[in-house]
């Protein structure tokens, strides 16, 4: 009896140690809500071209080498009433003409970029957008 007793209280001690972990402080979330003009985005490429398509680079200063190398950043798209992440990719058809394309993004300290194509080398400026930018800044 004593044995059993003894193995219990040492299966405890041991699954309470083993269990234990120190997962550290907390992250700071920022959200920030931006518009890309028409006359901002920038021709990348050559037209009808493959590859060709239309840019931005933002400075966000909140992008730092703490958060690219630890944290975490998300972007969004307005659309209509919702937000939908990016990357975002569609396909689109008409009876003469159909194309795919998408919004993509990239970042480095300080700068985050985004990016639009069609795959039909024929990209047209994608208009005033309205995104958001959700940084996770560990602490």
């Amino acid at each position: 009896m004593k044995r059993l007793i003894f193995i219990t209280i040492l299966a405890l001690t041991l699954f309470s140690v083993s269990c234990t972990k120190d997962i550290g402080g907390n992250a700071e979330m920022s959200t920030v809500d931006f518009n890309v003009q028409t006359a901002q985005w920038q021709e990348l490429g050559t037209w009808q071209v493959a590859g060709y398509g239309f840019y931005v680079d933002l400075n966000f200063p909140e992008l730092t080498s703490n958060v690219i190398q630890n944290g975490m950043v998300s972007l969004y798209m307005k659309s209509g009433d919702s937000w939908i992440p990016v990357p975002v990719y569609f396909y689109n058809q008409t009876d003469q003409y159909q194309f795919q394309g998408g919004y993509f993004y990239r970042m480095k300290q300080g700068v985050f970029s985004i990016e639009y194509y069609e795959n039909d080398g024929q990209t047209t400026n994608p208009g005033t957008q309205i995104f958001r930018l959700v940084i996770v800044q560990p602490k």
